[in-house]
């Protein structure tokens, strides 16, 4: 039996670092609206935690097969129980303890520590090697690690538009677009972003034609693929709404536009077995882009991100593979719903932010 835990701020508290973090005020009001998300990607007879069993009659509703557990449930895990959080850190170890779940079932302080050295951004730098490798080719320039400011405007001149990224975050948080790298705003931001983690990632813009990912899982020592996942993103990189469908709907129109995307796919999969798989259980996304070459082809950028933890991704897939669902994912404000969204997660009167999907045109 697995138990999904559904903490949408693990890329905050990796880049804390610490056991202690606490969740911004924001964050806390995401993981509450949201909770019930994981009943997505769980499968019939799993728990999802909840602050409240009374979200068990909610599941129900809508065809869920899950058992809703409480804190109060954690001290009397049976030993043969998974714990799946949407990430692991040394603070998600510490809350499930601190709640009484059994040393056990948890990883150890030095796996969760091997696990955040792994979620830092160079990781995508050996990913990139790796794939090239196994492919055969490489694609595209790899990622740089820089820890000198005047080194990050230096390439920000050199590549104008480029991304500036700090090593732990996530869903385009701590993105940086080099509009203006001879500016005070972005200077002073990378000035921030080096004094907390060290360094940051800095990476070549494209002429963008799609975002997606390939949503895998590592058991074991190996690498499956899950899932595919399509979606938009804003201006700086922040996850906008992803594509609701079948798995094969999704993978054909990646590989419609890019004839070598089985190569990718299988030097990906070598990939992860070989940087992440021998060290980590659990879901794991790698985003991709398609771009447009300057003589009119397209080309693959084959790791934007590496996120080693569940993603919503993950969720859109399913979704669409599991539920057969189709249209378009999103995270809105409650007060944007409309007659065309089919909510995902429980409104109540305190309730800021829902899942939905709706049935607007792609192009809106």
């Amino acid at each position: 039996m697995n138990v999904y835990v559904f903490n949408p701020d693990n890329d905050l508290a990796l880049a804390n670092g610490g056991e202690h973090y606490t969740p911004t005020p924001m964050a806390e009001l995401f993981r509450r609206d949201l909770q019930l998300l994981p009943c997505w990607i769980a499968s019939p007879g799993d728990c999802v935690l909840c602050d409240s069993s009374h979200w068990q009659s909610w599941a129900e509703s809508h065809g869920l097969s899950v058992n809703i557990i409480t804190y109060n449930d954690l001290p009397h895990l049976d030993d043969n129980t998974l714990i799946c959080p949407w990430g692991w850190s040394p603070a998600m170890r510490r809350r499930l303890l601190r709640h009484g779940v059994k040393e056990s079932l948890l990883p150890t302080a030095e796996q969760t520590n091997q696990w955040r050295e792994l979620s830092h951004r160079r990781t995508s730098i050996a990913l990139h090697n790796a794939i090239a490798r196994h492919a055969g080719k490489q694609f595209c320039q790899a990622p740089v690690e820089l820890s000198d400011i005047d080194a990050i405007v230096e390439f920000a001149n050199a590549h104008p538009g480029c991304f500036a990224k700090e090593p732990w975050s996530g869903s385009g948080h701590g993105v940086y677009r080099a509009i203006d790298p001879n500016g005070r705003d972005f200077r002073q931001r990378c000035l921030g972003a080096l004094k907390r983690q060290g360094s940051m990632m800095c990476e070549i813009p494209f002429d963008r034609v799609m975002d997606f990912a390939i949503e895998m899982k590592c058991e074991k020592g190996k690498t499956r693929i899950t899932g595919y996942s399509i979606f938009q993103s804003d201006f700086h990189l922040q996850y906008k709404r992803g594509i609701v469908d079948a798995s094969q709907s999704l993978r054909n129109r990646i590989a419609s536009q890019f004839a070598d995307f089985q190569i990718v796919e299988h030097a990906t999969v070598k990939a992860i077995d070989e940087v992440a798989a021998k060290h980590y259980d659990g879901h794991i996304g790698v985003d991709m882009l398609l771009h447009s070459n300057p003589d009119g082809s397209i080309g693959i950028n084959p790791c934007v991100e590496l996120n080693l933890r569940t993603t919503m991704g993950a969720v859109t897939a399913s979704l669409g593979q599991r539920h057969g669902m189709k249209g378009y994912f999103a995270i809105v404000p409650v007060t944007s719903i409309t007659e065309h969204d089919i909510t995902l997660t429980p409104i109540t009167h305190e309730t800021k932010m829902a899942a939905i999907i709706t049935q607007e045109n792609e192009k809106q």
